[in-house]
């Protein structure tokens, strides 16, 4: 093999899809110009989670190289991208920590040449252990741009691998939250908006020491020794690279080039195994540091945020309170990224602000186990005004606990059509998860359309909002309402149609979708709770008029 080092600043490593349709790759410094004439759109490795974690890593390395200092400085560079060179410039004090192989301090690798038992190819890969995932065999071959990328997202993203195997710095699997900005008009949005939309301020190195930012360049801080690693300890920007894992690469130079099963390049050198030792970096007191993870509380008294997971890989509206904006009570906010977008966004065009979106993204972990990788595209609505952010983020928590009551009662008078009203049924049996699952996929859209419009009700009246408010606020809740009552309804006779039922069942069904309307129409335990909610007048029952009359 070559004594010269294989530099990830140096070779042309990255992926990417051009808008041409071709895939290329490139070097960091060249992702804000054209390739070959072409614009490069986004990280394309083929593997979702692996383009989300490479992705994270040019955010990380841009903000801490040359992040932001304020937000006029941030337009500035995402009007007007660096050139190739000014890239090359402000990234190279940090090339010494972007080697892959040779001696010395290895990127995202431990600095000592471990005396250890080697592991598979494979095991680089999160999703190994789950065969659903991946077969064995399919990804024992990588090459050096392949090895780093595998690396790094194992790095950035770890389980618990076992004793002395530890987690990222947000724990295994975290959801990422990725913004992808709109485009002007007759503009396409470049890979460079899209980095860029995303790199935080306040996470410049400066003058400060490196070693505190990548933890390879040092001996590392073993957990096995007693020792755990705070953001006092180290810059808080070491969020982006990470060292819970304790590997070290090991490469082989054969008589013939391989392709990399990962990326399909061929490269003379691949990775033959790596050693892996226990006792790698624990990360302690990291709560709302990584600014591209949304953060919660299961309790307000709990003394620390962790950063978010994922139950299902199905991404929807249900989670865009704690992934887009947060509660009322703030145990659940969305990334920092988020929040700053949300400033920025102010000064941006209104194509720009409408196109919009957040991509969300995470491993579905059970026991450290990989069981589901989840993706969505998600609406920002962002209206550049943060008053009228405020409310729109208001209006969305009531929206969605509106839905989420129907959802329920929904589930509940189904239950009472399909076994009766004495059922022992598990609310999570097969078929009612399915009828409220169908719910919030059926009304999916129809929240988005219903909140941007609350959205534009807000800006248009902007002047006189605080005044009119409730009446803004229930101009926008009553077609969300008449579209959750349609749906519920719709569901409802799909699943349990009165005109099939047995006549011993006839009772349950009607009885059963009287639970329903009665809660759309805003009587009864669930229906009081829903129109308050939305902010719509509760509704008059016979006995308060009764008292009222007499």
């Amino acid at each position: 093999m070559s004594n010269e080092p294989y530099n990830l600043l140096r070779e042309r490593w990255i992926p990417v899809a051009l808008d041409n349709g071709q895939r290329a790759f490139v070097r960091p410094c060249d992702i804000s110009e054209l390739h070959e004439g072409h614009t490069i759109l986004r990280i394309a490795t083929g593997r979702p989670d692996c383009d989300i974690s490479l992705t994270e890593f040019l955010i990380g390395l841009l903000a801490v190289t040359m992040g932001p200092e304020d937000d006029r400085d941030w337009l500035k560079r995402y009007r007007n991208p660096p050139t190739r060179q000014e890239l090359e410039i402000g990234f190279a004090p940090a090339s010494h920590a972007m080697n892959l192989d040779g001696a010395g301090a290895r990127f995202f690798q431990d600095l000592e040449e471990l005396d250890a038992d080697v592991w598979q190819v494979e095991e680089l890969f999160i999703d190994t252990t789950a065969e659903h995932f991946v077969k064995p065999g399919t990804t024992g071959r990588l090459s050096r741009a392949g090895s780093a990328i595998a690396l790094l997202t194992l790095q950035t993203s770890a389980p618990e691998g076992g004793r002395g195997h530890l987690t990222s710095v947000r724990g295994g699997g975290p959801v990422s939250t990725i913004i992808c900005p709109g485009s002007r008009e007759n503009e396409c949005v470049k890979m460079w908006q899209r980095l860029w939309a995303n790199v935080p301020s306040g996470y410049r190195i400066n003058d400060g020491p490196l070693t505190s930012v990548f933890p390879w360049l040092v001996p590392t801080r073993r957990h096995d020794q007693q020792v755990k690693t705070t953001p006092l300890d180290v810059h808080i920007s070491q969020c982006f690279f990470g060292l819970p894992r304790r590997i070290r690469l090991i490469f082989e130079e054969g008589l013939s080039p391989i392709v990399c099963d990962l990326t399909g390049e061929v490269d003379k050198v691949s990775l033959k195994c790596f050693a892996a030792r226990p006792g790698g970096t624990k990360y302690a007191v990291w709560g709302r540091i990584h600014p591209l993870s949304p953060y919660r509380k299961k309790k307000a008294s709990d003394p620390e945020y962790s950063a978010n997971h994922i139950s299902s890989s199905r991404v929807g509206y249900r989670e865009w309170i704690g992934l887009v904006v947060s509660d009322a009570e703030r145990l659940n906010l969305p990334a920092v990224s988020v929040f700053q977008f949300y400033r920025r966004a102010a000064d941006m065009e209104k194509a720009e602000r409408d196109q919009a979106r957040l991509l969300t993204s995470a491993y579905v972990m059970k026991q450290n186990k990989p069981l589901d990788f989840g993706e969505a595209l998600m609406p920002l609505i962002v209206t550049g005004d943060p008053d009228s952010d405020d409310r729109v983020r208001a209006f969305a928590e009531g929206f969605v606990k509106a839905a989420d009551l129907i959802a329920n009662q929904l589930g509940n008078a189904v239950k009472r059509a399909l076994f009766g009203e004495k059922a022992k049924t598990d609310r999570d049996t097969t078929v009612l998860d399915a009828v409220r699952q169908r719910f919030w996929g059926d009304t999916e859209q129809a929240f988005y359309a219903a909140l941007r419009h609350s959205a534009e009700l807000l800006v248009t009246n902007k002047e006189d909002a605080g005044e009119r408010l409730d009446e803004l606020r229930q101009a926008g809740a009553a077609p969300w309402l008449a579209v959750m009552r349609n749906t519920a309804l719709a569901i409802f006779d799909d699943t349990a149609p009165i005109d099939d039922a047995e006549s011993s069942s006839i009772k349950d069904v009607i009885e059963g979708r009287r639970m329903l309307v009665l809660a759309l129409t805003g009587y009864g335990p669930v229906g009081a709770p829903v129109f308050a909610a939305l902010s719509l007048p509760a509704v008059e029952t016979k006995a308060k008029k009764g008292r009222k009359a007499a």
